[in-house]
């Protein structure tokens, strides 16, 4: 007896040493909460439509308005393996073993972003068989709660915000971008009095349509031309559809898509529509960094470790705006371009205080084009919040 308790004790010796020996010297990533852009699209004009507002001769492509391409799927592949990869490189859990941590969920509005989600489920886990899965009917409030009627941007305030962000649409960089899309699509349009809706130089108005605010003028009509070019060249269409800049496009690109970010400010990164919009998408980031109930996102639980949220440019949008965020790419003129990820971790380390990092990941304009995404780890940056994630 004495014997076989000296052993026993010898055996919880080595346990306790071996404990002691396993705890984690360094931080621990606990989840991640991925907020996707869809891959590359049409635009969600048709060609006809897009040439009676803007002038120019766009292209057919070969989906329907809205829809992305098979080339997309391959580029938006290219991306998720690629975030996949950093993480295993982590050691993230999730992406290790095959268990019940990983939820995917997309934007059942659009069959881009069901398409997106799914690209996500088959490739974040190759070998555990994750489903995505998103909202039958009806707009879905995590990624539009105006369009759900869960929520209405205050008038009042929305108007005072776009007031004071209009001097955006005037700062040098815009007005280039203006007069380069003018010259390519319209080079008459503001001529005399032959001026057409299709001058860009009216001023940026914000409309009601019901109770969702909406931007019209030179600055959106540009702005979505500008993210058409870049669309286009995403795709891989060749150069002669440019027409007169056709000898440097990813310089054209670069010169416009300005325009496309102010659109952007003028209504979409405004705080308070930014809010009534994704406020409920970013309750849900909030919640689930914090282990608590995600009640607007089914399937998530205690246990669920990685979320992937398959949405739009516009959430990300808002993203920024609610948490503070900003970013931009040297080697990519659209800082929401197909594929884009934005990324929330959240990291325990060894005294149990618990950290929320934010990344972004993104593909230059040349790897999506070639529906690649070798680049991306290495570009990948680390976002400091100006507004609090967690409390």
């Amino acid at each position: 007896m004495k014997k076989t308790g000296c052993i026993f004790l010898f055996v919880l010796s080595l346990t306790s040493c071996s404990g002691e020996a396993s705890a984690p010297s360094g931080p621990v990533l606990e989840k991640v909460m991925l907020l996707s852009r869809h891959g590359i699209r049409s635009p969600t004009a048709s060609p006809v439509s897009l040439k009676a507002k803007t002038g120019f001769d766009w292209p057919e492509w070969s989906v329907a308005p809205g829809e992305m391409t098979s080339h997309g799927a391959v580029a938006l592949g290219a991306m998720v393996q690629a975030v996949r990869s950093h993480y295993r490189h982590l050691g993230f859990g999730p992406l290790q073993n095959c268990s019940d941590q990983i939820r995917v969920w997309a934007d059942g509005a659009d069959h881009r972003t069901q398409q997106t989600g799914q690209v996500w489920a088959r490739d974040v886990a190759p070998d555990c068989h994750v489903t995505a899965q998103w909202q039958a009917q009806g707009p879905d409030p995590v990624y539009n709660a105006i369009a759900a009627g869960r929520t209405v941007p205050p008038r009042q305030e929305t108007e005072q915000a776009f007031a004071s962000a209009l001097p955006v649409s005037h700062t040098p960089d815009v007005q280039h971008g203006l007069q380069a899309l003018q010259m390519l699509m319209a080079p008459g349009a503001c001529d005399g009095a032959t001026h057409t809706s299709r001058c860009l130089r009216d001023a940026a108005v914000l409309d009601w349509k019901k109770t969702a605010p909406h931007l019209s003028g030179g600055v959106a009509t540009g702005g979505m031309s500008a993210e058409s070019l870049l669309l286009l060249y995403s795709e891989g269409f060749p150069v002669d559809v440019f027409g007169s800049a056709k000898a440097d496009v990813p310089g054209l690109l670069k010169t416009v898509m300005p325009v496309h970010e102010a659109e952007s400010l003028l209504l979409r990164r405004l705080p308070v529509v930014a809010q009534a919009r994704n406020g409920v998408m970013a309750q849900g980031i909030r919640a689930f960094l914090a282990d608590r109930p995600v009640a607007d996102i089914p399937g998530v639980t205690a246990s669920t470790r990685l979320l992937v949220l398959a949405g739009h440019d516009t959430n990300q949008d808002a993203m920024a705006a609610i948490f503070g965020l900003s970013w931009a790419f040297a080697d990519q003129p659209d800082s929401t371009a197909p594929d884009t990820v934005l990324a929330f971790e959240r990291w325990r380390y060894p005294d149990r205080h618990v950290e929320v990092k934010v990344r972004i990941f993104h593909q230059s304009l040349e790897e999506l084009r070639a529906g690649q995404a070798s680049g991306v780890e290495r570009s990948m940056q680390t976002l400091e919040p100006h507004n609090p994630i967690l409390p």
